[in-house]
């Protein structure tokens, strides 16, 4: 049995790693000169009548012969207040017990990946409306000199219509129409097959027993619970785990799945095809009854699939990031080189000044984000390269669209699809983690919205995705039969030099590049501490509506509210917070992170674990 589990887990990776795949990306051994890949666009000044110019290339050396970022003398300042520091690794992540499972991963001499996949696993357990075994997400990891982007988004089912679609967003995106072929199993497999040193038993085995013997339920997870308690209590098994009595979980409650834990010992038995076949295959199909559209053929015919990283040069840090389908790292992209091209350095932190680029930036990259990004699958080989080429331009919108120094910008005027954007619904989760050799991992998971289509499996009680409700009625994002969706989620790392790394990433769909973008500019032009640039308040601006909006919990200060409204901007109805940036980072063979405590959770480091 063992044997031919062997041989389905070597036939799956050999299939998720056929020539559709675009492959990893080996950074030069000496760090000191880059691979084409890794080269910035060519730049040139921007349209007349802008009174800002882009910057001018440091040499005329050939693209494939481009320096890396010349790194500064000084001292980082990320790990002066962090939550967690040690030399043998860090995890971050929404929820305690997921945390402590990824460390004592790495305490076991487990390296990055393998503690991301048993913390990913784990928030499948305990944190179920977002972590997943039945969505998807995007794994962003360096090791060595390897970088590496795993896309494990989900893929619409075949029998998808626009008849079905329209049906389907009209009951209000969830149900069984709304659910997507889940890559959470098929991506944290391949990630692990590749790069992994425990065995694979031994990093899903944690999850299973969470499930099984029980975990205490946290402040944030009793929450969302409660917020979506009225959909959730059709599940007779989710009335059985969540609701007890008929009364929703409270925080401190023991909570016990172990129908949850038998799916998950026979992903950790089989791999992939425990998911993909068999019993837990068709329970997933079976639980949509009639109105379903995901098919056992779906599942089997699933693929997570290895993509090249967009790169490019911010300052003294080489940007690594998630290309398409993540239109988030698209849109993080975009920001950061226009902010770049417009001297954001020069601006001092916390001013109008600053906040007017990045609101203004951030319409234009929220603009490509809904317009212009579809998965590479769609494409032709020049198709991918003239997408990642109009991503790696921060002309793309600033040659049309110049940036008005003194006054914000129209959003209508950008595009005459702008009556027809619309906000979307998404929860996702994210973590990060550093090993004691400097690997890297960035992964974010997702349902789309929270408790993705609200539907659990009747045997196993997976919560299943609602990934189908995004696509788009405009733009490039329409809705295709068998097709990835595009995502907000943007996983990505900040090099700077050999010693020094960020690892960076939210959740918070369309809100994930703003967050990204504020912490990291704090961190690189700041030298803020991890905890202070994680802590500051945030703002979001996308292409629709016109306004901005902030954070209730953690309001700009009224002197900035007044400046930006000086400047043409306008407030609208705050969120309660934007993002959850559980963050780590590598400075001088020094690991550390922070958990943000906007969704709680926990950053921990690797101690060396007690002699018996």
């Amino acid at each position: 049995m063992l044997y031919r589990a062997f041989l389905v887990g070597v036939l799956f990776l050999l299939l998720a790693c056929t020539k559709e795949n675009e492959g990893p990306v080996i950074l030069p051994q000496s760090e000191t000169k880059s691979s084409p890949i890794l080269s910035r666009p060519p730049q040139s000044r921007l349209q007349k009548g802008s009174s800002r110019t882009l910057p001018v290339p440091r040499d005329k050396l050939s693209p494939s012969l481009r320096n890396l970022p010349k790194v500064h003398s000084g001292q980082v300042r990320w790990g002066q207040e962090a939550d967690a520091q040690g030399s043998l690794g860090v995890v971050s992540s929404v929820e305690e017990a997921a945390t402590k499972v990824g460390v004592a991963i790495l305490q076991k001499g487990g390296n990055a990946v393998d503690a991301a996949v048993a913390t990913a696993f784990a928030l499948a357990v305990t944190h179920p409306n977002a972590g997943n075994i039945g969505g998807g997400g995007f794994i962003l990891l360096k090791l060595g000199n390897q970088v590496e982007a795993i896309d494990f988004r989900e893929n619409s089912p075949s029998s998808l219509t626009d008849e079905s679609f329209w049906k389907m967003i009209k009951a209000g995106g969830r149900g069984p129409a709304s659910v997507g072929v889940p890559g959470t199993v098929a991506g944290l497999y391949l990630a692990h097959s590749r790069h992994g040193k425990l065995p694979w038993q031994e990093v899903v085995l944690p999850a299973e027993k969470l499930a099984s013997a029980g975990y205490i339920l946290g402040r944030r997870q009793a929450k969302t619970l409660g917020w979506a308690a009225r959909d959730l209590r059709r599940s007779p098994l989710a009335r059985q785990v969540f609701f007890p009595g008929g009364k929703v979980s409270k925080a401190g409650a023991m909570i016990r799945r172990p129908r949850l834990a038998q799916a998950l010992a026979r992903i950790r038995q089989k791999g992939p095809s425990g998911f993909y076949s068999g019993e837990t295959a068709a329970d997933i199909v079976s639980s949509l009854g009639k109105s379903g559209l995901l098919s056992l053929d779906d599942l089997k015919n699933y693929r997570a699939k290895i993509r090249s990283p967009l790169f490019f040069d911010f300052g003294e840090y080489r940007i690594i990031t998630m290309p398409s389908p993540s239109a988030g790292g698209v849109a993080l992209t975009q920001n950061l080189l226009m902010l770049q091209a417009l001297n954001v350095a020069n601006t001092p932190t916390d001013t109008p000044e600053r906040l007017h680029l990045i609101l203004e930036t951030s319409r234009r990259s929220q603009a490509e984000r809904q317009l212009f990004v579809v998965s590479p699958d769609e494409l032709t080989v020049a198709g991918r390269a003239a997408q990642r080429a109009r991503t790696l331009s921060p002309l793309t919108w600033l040659a049309q669209h110049p940036v008005d120094n003194s006054q914000a910008t129209l959003s209508k005027s950008l595009h005459p699809s702008y009556p027809l954007a619309v906000g979307e619904l998404q929860h996702t989760t994210h973590l990060s983690v550093v090993d004691s050799e400097g690997g890297l991992v960035s992964c974010t998971i997702t349902l789309s919205g929270s408790f993705g289509s609200r539907i659990f499996t009747k045997q196993s009680g997976i919560v299943l995705n609602n990934s189908v409700a995004s696509f788009s009625s405009f733009g490039a994002n329409t809705p295709k039969p068998g097709q990835r969706t595009t995502s907000s989620m943007a996983p990505t790392l900040a090099l700077r030099g050999p010693q020094h790394a960020l690892v960076l990433g939210s959740p918070g769909g369309n809100t994930i590049p703003s967050t990204i973008t504020q912490v990291f500019l704090r961190l690189a032009l700041d030298n803020a501490s991890l905890l202070d640039s994680v802590r500051a308040p945030r703002l979001h601006q996308g292409f629709a509506p016109q306004s901005f909006y902030g954070e209730r919990l953690r309001p700009i200060s009224p002197a900035l509210r007044k400046g930006l409204r000086k400047l043409g901007h306008q407030a609208g109805l705050s969120r309660s917070t934007i993002g959850d940036a559980n963050i780590a980072a590598l400075a001088d063979g020094q690991t550390f992170a922070v958990a943000d405590r906007r969704e709680g959770g926990l950053a921990l480091a690797a101690q060396v674990p007690p002699r018996d």
